[in-house]
């Protein structure tokens, strides 16, 4: 595996821990495959206008979210039947956008799913600037993100912005989600937020304990996950989720033998 291709897992592993603790404490895994899912309209869009699909993918997540929440807001239908007409409508135009403007099967294939080839050094870059700015802010808010969390009258109370905070965690998860599509690809990247923080969770007694458990679960899963899918010639996303949760479920037994004994 090349340096950068590493740099980059290690990266997106970081952040992906504690974004992925807020994505589970606030039940936003639907929100996450909405973003996800419009993600190939942002680079069809990148294609058209000339700039990189991270430019694309991150600018359509921005609007993705402040149409969920306009629309939110208007109380026009149930916020989970919003994100489905949203994410649908988003990937069938990213879909047919990208066929018209030529692209093959095979590359949409890769953004589906994810692939190493497709993770240059430039992307890298991108990534890791890109993951390095997202945990920064995310520990900038830490402490009103876990408030609101908890409780939003208390979070209200303390002076909190609860629509401004929430805004920037969309905005976060859509950096994220635009950083790790090309590796983990588009249908299975919120399995990277879920998983390993979903299995930290089984042994955390604190948040941070939870933020920092998922990190590292986050990485180990990636970085053997990767070497599998470069070696058997297989798609990275689906190798990546598979052995997150081969260790959900190692995780889990353990916890349930130990509450046995």
């Amino acid at each position: 595996m090349s340096a950068h291709i590493l740099l980059t897992t290690l990266a997106l592993a970081l952040v992906a821990g504690p974004l992925g603790c807020f994505v589970v404490w606030r039940r936003m895994a639907y929100f996450g495959d909405g973003l996800a899912h419009s993600a190939l309209l942002g680079v069809a869009i990148g294609l058209v206008i000339g700039v990189s699909n991270q430019i694309g993918m991150m600018a359509i997540a921005i609007i993705f979210a402040l149409s969920l929440i306009w629309l939110r807001a208007k109380r026009v239908l149930a916020t989970d039947t919003l994100l489905g007409i949203l994410a649908h409508a988003a990937l069938s135009l990213g879909v047919v956008a990208m066929t018209l403007l030529g692209a093959g099967d095979i590359e949409v294939h890769d953004y589906l799913l994810g692939s190493l080839d497709a993770v240059t050094q430039d992307m890298a870059v991108w990534v890791i600037a890109g993951s390095g700015l997202s945990l920064g802010l995310l520990m900038r808010l830490w402490p009103g993100l876990i408030l609101m969390t908890t409780s939003e009258d208390l979070a209200h109370a303390e002076g909190v912005h609860i629509v401004r905070y929430e805004f920037a965690l969309m905005v976060l998860m859509g950096v994220v989600v635009a950083a790790s599509i090309q590796l983990v690809g588009i249908l299975l990247i919120t399995s990277l937020l879920i998983i390993p923080a979903s299995t930290a969770r089984l042994f955390a007694r604190s948040p941070e304990a939870m933020a920092i458990g998922g990190s590292a679960i986050a990485s180990l899963c990636m970085l053997i996950g990767l070497p599998l899918a470069q070696n058997f010639q297989l798609a990275t996303g689906p190798v990546i989720v598979c052995v997150s949760v081969a260790s959900f479920m190692l995780v889990l037994m353990a916890r349930l033998a130990t509450r046995k004994g």
